[in-house]
């Protein structure tokens, strides 16, 4: 029987202790006082069979005195856990509310700082918001727009049309779409650009923004490019006469020159005012003043040196073939090449035809792949002397010119029989390879 007594005064104790230690546990006050009613009811059962001497009745009391003491252990236990963890997920749930406000806050002061205005469109091309910050510069206030299309406020079914297909592209997953506009019965002279967003699956944000002095300064810069290239163009096309009138002046003087050799000078300061002269005519007739056609100058430059040497019984017949359609030839090339071509077909003119009354003499011009140039000068007359060697100067002033001008281009001058046959066999193939642009010039002592 002491054993009875002291489990369940040990009981009894348990039950206070865990009642006193979760006193703000409705739950776990309640499951306390049933098992502080349990213990008190096993005292009394125990005292009632205090005379008996059945050690198995003794061990059921404790049994239930242990069992009655766990669970109310077990529930106060529980209901502390469970208050922690649902006082735990309302703190983050109050941390988490915060942070979005926060958020909402810093985006609402963002767009409020931005010179725009913001709508929202629903699928149909309704307004169905709008940012408040911006409503004391709305063409027309809220309440005339809230809930209606573009055709309804403004009577504009042409950018209505224009916004509800950027809409429908916008939600289909093509992107923001970007459009311009102006609203012609109210602001005529503003010019607004609008981008719209996908805001969600049915809603679209609109930043609209007043790009009018953008548009006006653009139509002022473009039309102040078309005033500079009509000056260019009236610069070259005064360059080109002036050249001309060079030209002319020297053909007059050249008819006072008192022998053969007085008139061949004249002449080929002549071709050479020529040739500088179509690359001006070039660039006046071209759109683009930082190159010109190469195919069409040189082919007109050989067809005036063809004509300028053309005389009575003698047939000697130069061309151009272009090796690439729509060859484009920088400045800073073009009149180089030119000079280069007059000089070498003048030289073919002067010395390859001696004797003889026919002849032809080709010009060419390929791209390489990595942008340098191979021009080429060929014909089929008597051939280059033996020893000749083009790279020093043979030939007088005319390769002395040429050498100059391949050394200007930083390329590389050859020149030799067709075929490699040998010198004096027959004919003259004189090629110069024209490095890419920007490439660092060739010294004279380089392969």
């Amino acid at each position: 029987m002491l054993w009875a007594l002291v489990f369940a005064g040990a009981a009894l104790a348990l039950a206070f202790g865990i009642s006193a230690l979760l006193r703000t546990s409705h739950e776990a006050e309640a499951l306390a006082q049933e098992a502080s009613h349990a213990a008190l009811g096993i005292e009394a059962y125990s005292s009632s069979v205090s005379s008996l001497d059945d050690p198995r009745v003794v061990s059921v009391i404790i049994l239930f005195a242990i069992l009655s003491a766990s669970a109310a252990f077990s529930s106060s236990v529980s209901a502390l856990m469970l208050r922690r963890r649902v006082s735990s997920q309302h703190l983050e749930l109050r941390r988490k509310v915060h942070e979005l406000e926060a958020l909402d806050a810093r985006h609402n002061a963002m767009l409020s700082a931005l010179p725009d205005l913001v709508f929202v469109f629903d699928a149909e091309g309704r307004i169905i918001d709008y940012l408040k910050s911006a409503i004391n510069t709305f063409a027309v206030p809220p309440e005339r727009f809230i809930g209606k299309t573009i055709a309804e406020v403004f009577g504009d079914a042409e950018l209505d049309g224009r916004i509800r297909e950027a809409i429908h592209r916008t939600l289909s997953g093509h992107g923001p779409q970007i459009l311009e506009y102006t609203l012609g019965g109210i602001e005529p002279n503003e010019r607004w650009e609008a981008r719209l967003v996908k805001a969600t699956d049915s809603s679209i944000l609109s930043v609209n923004r007043d790009v009018t002095e953008r548009f006006n300064a653009e139509r002022e810069r473009e039309s102040s490019l078309l005033e500079k290239e009509a000056l260019l163009k009236e610069i070259h096309h005064r360059v080109k006469n002036n050249l001309q009138i060079v030209s002319s002046l020297l053909s007059m003087q050249s008819a006072k020159a008192r022998d053969e050799y007085d008139r061949r000078l004249f002449m080929d300061s002549q071709s050479q005012i020529r040739a500088m002269a179509a690359v001006h005519d070039q660039l006046y007739r071209s759109s683009d003043f930082s190159s010109i056609a190469g195919g069409a100058y040189l082919t007109d430059l050989v067809s005036g040196l063809e004509a300028s040497w053309a005389r009575p019984g003698i047939w000697v017949r130069a061309s151009f073939e272009p090796g690439d359609e729509g060859l484009e030839l920088d400045l800073e090339r073009a009149v180089p090449i030119g000079l280069i071509v007059n000089e070498l077909i003048t030289n073919a003119y002067k010395y390859a035809f001696e004797g003889r009354h026919t002849g032809s003499i080709r010009a060419s011009l390929v791209k390489r792949d990595d942008g340098g140039l191979i021009l080429s000068v060929s014909d089929d007359g008597k051939g280059l002397p033996d020893g000749f060697d083009a790279s020093v100067g043979d030939g007088g002033m005319g390769f002395t010119i040429i050498n100059a001008l391949v050394m200007q281009l930083g390329g590389r001058l050859e020149a030799g029989s067709p075929e490699g046959d040998t010198p004096g066999s027959g004919g003259t193939v004189v090629t110069v390879t024209v490095p890419p642009r920007g490439e660092p010039p060739r010294k004279r002592d380089q392969p």
